[in-house]
Parts: C-alpha cells; structure tokens; sequence
C-alpha cells in the first residue's frame, strides 16, 4: 500500500518545483492526478466492457477509442515536466470532455454523465488562475453540453419530451455551479492569502529571533573572551596593592600597561550597550539635517589623543558648509568606529584623513588610512550581515567586532551605503554614501 501511495505522490509531483507559489503547485498538481485518474477510469471501463458486456464485439471500436484514454497520463506528464503547465491542464481537459461527450453521444445517456461535465467545469476554477481563461473554457464546456445533448434527444425520439425546456435547464444548472464555484474559489483565495501572510509574519519571527540569538552569542563570546583579561589584571593588581606585595615602580610599570586595557574594557562595554540598545528596542533612525563637519570634527578632536601615542595625524578635511541628511547620533557612532579602526589598523608615524565628495542629492564621507591594508576576503567578511570579524591592530589592539557591525546596520538605517577599497601595505578608504538632503 505504502509503495501505490510513494508512486501516486511521487507522479502528482511530475514538474512542481520548490520555486512555485502554493497555487501554481497545486494546479500542477490537481492535472496531474486528474489525467491519472481518467486513465485509471478508462481502464477500468475497458475490463468492464470486454468482461460484461454481451455486444462488445459490436462496439469494438468504441472500445479501442478508450484505450488511447488509458495513456492520456503520459504526454500530460510529460508537458507539466517540461514546464508546459497550462497546455498540460487544457490537454487534460480538453480529452476528458471528449471522453465524456463521446460516452454521452454514442451510449445516448446526455443526463447519466453529467455529473462528470460538472466535475470538469470545476475543474477549470480549479487548474486556471486568470479569468481571462476560465471564463471561456468554462462557457465552451457550457456550450458543448447543451450541443452533445441536443443531438442525443434528436437522435433518440424516446428522449423528444426530455428536450423541452433543456436551454433553460442547462443555464440554470451551470449558473447555479458558477456562483458556487466562484465562492469557493474566493474563499479558498482569501485563505490562501491568510496562510501567506501568516507564513511571512512567521518567517520576519524567525528572522528577528535568530538575529537576537546572534547578538546574545556575540555578546556573551565578548565576554567570555575579550573582557575577561582585563578585568582579571586588574583584580590581580588590586590584590597586590591590598597585601602590600608592590613597590611603587612596580606600580606604575603594572599600570601603564593595564591602562590600554581598562581602556578596552571602557570602549568594549560602550560598544555592547549601543549595539545591545539597539537590538533590543530596535533600530529607529531619527534623522535630520546635520552638519557633517561638526560631527567629524568632534570624533576628531576625541581620538587626538590615541592618535597621538602612535604619533599619526589625525585630520579632517570636510568644508562648514557640508550638511547631510540622517540622524546624527547615528553618524557619530559611525564615524567614531571607521576613526578608531583607521586607528588601530595605522602603524606608528601614519596618518588617517576624514574628508568628503559630493554628489547630486548624496554626499560621501571618506576615512583614509595608510595601514596595513584589508585583504580582500576580510572585506567581504566585515561587509558581511551575518559575520562577526575582528582582529588584532599594529601594536596588538583587541576589538569586539561589533564597531563595523553597527557601521553596516546604522548606514543602511540612514538609506546609505558603505564600501570598502584597500591595498595591502598602503592603506584602507571606507567609503560611506548618505543621502545630502532629505527625501
């Protein structure tokens, strides 16, 4: 039973493709098992007339016409898996209602099968997805049924008195099919359209949580890892300091170079606060229109110092009259993290320029460096949504690597874009496009 069941499935699925929408598959689908199952019908109804039925020998040729019914699975098969999908459908109707109308004229039964005229109207809502197809299959098939009964009353004086009134009762009854089908087809939309919305709203779910997993790992692997050090120097130190083990030149030697440390420790946890803020309550850029030189220059005046223990210049090229378009908090921090890593990525006696280049209703902010260089496949890792990447700096500084985490997604924020162009041993420019005026 489980082997039938496997087969069935498995030629219902002849051309669906994990690239089609819920209805699309489903139509594929419903013709697929709809020419299936007029083969099967077919053939069943070949046995029964060779095994029961006394005139067979009569009829022979009525009967051989049912055994080209029996492939009828075969070319709509073979259409639907070669993405034929429509003329796989009309295929499958158009012999099915031949199938029928034949039965119908040559046995002169017009009423005993037309449930199996009704069944194929349906199946025009059900297989077609555009009016503009269903409406006239739907009125041929219609037509064609008033046509076969028409002429089997003709045909069949007993049946004379059945004709009075048939227009009428053709009308009525597919009116009646039509509205009924048109219901069902709307509600069957409407649900369908539900469930896509249900699974969309699933999947930004899904999306968001695996993006808070992200930060919680990240956040929790800083920790464990980059804070750790210098929280434990310096609880070492002050355990000296308290047991009196230090001399005040073994004092200042421990603390010049816990000093850069707690500095981390200082920058790390700013960093983690910011970032964390922002996955949790959220990214909502308030922006305005900001003076770019302001901003820059404070960051400026802020790493002048760091700047200074490595003796690299630190300048800003950007003219008073620079404004840009985006919230200002914002740009701070982005400044900030492409300044300090300039920083950290410049060795001694280096220099670091933030300047800019218009452009029509865009301005870009540039943070040049002469480091070391970014090799190409870093780039794409820090340019990367879905990778944390840090390393160490010239003289061994440590980051979190959240700086250019929250670079990209407080750009794209602010409608921007960042790039990156680097030459080993020469340098890096971050290149960061913001909207000038407001949209």
């Amino acid at each position: 039973m489980n082997i039938i069941q496997n087969k069935w499935f498995l030629l219902s699925d002849t051309g669906v493709s994990s690239s089609y929408d819920s209805e699309l598959t489903g139509s594929i689908r419903i013709s697929n098992q709809a020419a299936l199952i007029s083969s099967i019908l077919a053939l069943c109804y070949l046995i029964f007339g060779v095994a029961f039925l006394a005139d067979f020998s009569e009829t022979l040729g009525f009967y051989m016409f049912h055994v080209g019914f029996v492939l009828v699975f075969i070319p709509v098969l073979l259409l639907n898996k070669y993405k034929w999908h429509t003329v796989a459908s009309l295929f499958t109707l158009l012999l099915a209602f031949m199938l029928v109308g034949i039965n119908s004229w040559s046995l002169s039964q017009p009423f005993r099968t037309e449930p199996y005229f009704f069944i194929l109207a349906a199946y025009s809502f059900v297989v077609f997805r555009r009016w503009v197809v269903i409406l006239p299959l739907y009125f041929l098939q219609i037509a064609g049924y008033y046509y076969i009964s028409l002429r089997v009353i003709q045909a069949v004086p007993e049946l004379s008195e059945v004709g009075d009134g048939l227009l009428f009762r053709v009308i009525l009854y597919f009116s009646f099919l039509f509205f009924l089908l048109l219901f069902f087809k709307r509600e069957t939309d409407n649900y369908r359209s539900l469930l896509e919305k249900r699974s969309l709203q699933l999947s930004q779910e899904k999306d968001a949580m695996e993006k808070l997993n992200f930060t919680k790992d990240k956040i929790f692997s800083i920790i464990s890892h980059d804070l750790r050090s210098p929280i434990g120097s310096l609880k070492g130190l002050l355990s000296l300091l308290k047991d009196d083990n230090l001399t005040i030149d073994e004092f200042k030697k421990a603390t010049s170079g816990l000093e850069n440390q707690v500095d981390l420790l200082h920058k790390s946890l700013g960093e983690m606060l910011v970032w964390s803020k922002a996955q949790l309550t959220g990214v909502n850029p308030e922006p305005r229109v900001v003076s770019l030189r302001e901003v820059a220059q404070e960051v400026v005046q802020i790493n002048k110092l760091a700047a200074r223990k490595k003796k690299i210049i630190l300048v800003c090229k950007i003219s008073r009259e620079t404004k840009v378009f985006c919230d200002p908090d914002m740009l701070r921090s982005i400044i900030m993290n492409l300044v300090t890593n300039a920083l950290k990525f410049t060795p001694n006696g280096g220099a670091v320029s933030v300047y800019e280049k218009s452009g029509e209703g865009h301005l870009q902010l540039l943070v040049e460096d002469t480091g070391v260089g970014i090799a190409q496949n870093d780039i794409e890792k820090m340019l990367s949504s879905s990778t944390h990447f840090t390393t160490y700096g010239t003289n061994n500084e440590k980051g979190t690597g959240l700086g250019m985490i929250m670079c990209r997604e407080f750009v794209e924020k602010n409608s921007g874009e960042m790039s990156v162009s680097s030459e080993h041993g020469k340098g890096t420019t971050f290149t960061i496009t913001l909207p000038s005026l407001p949209k």
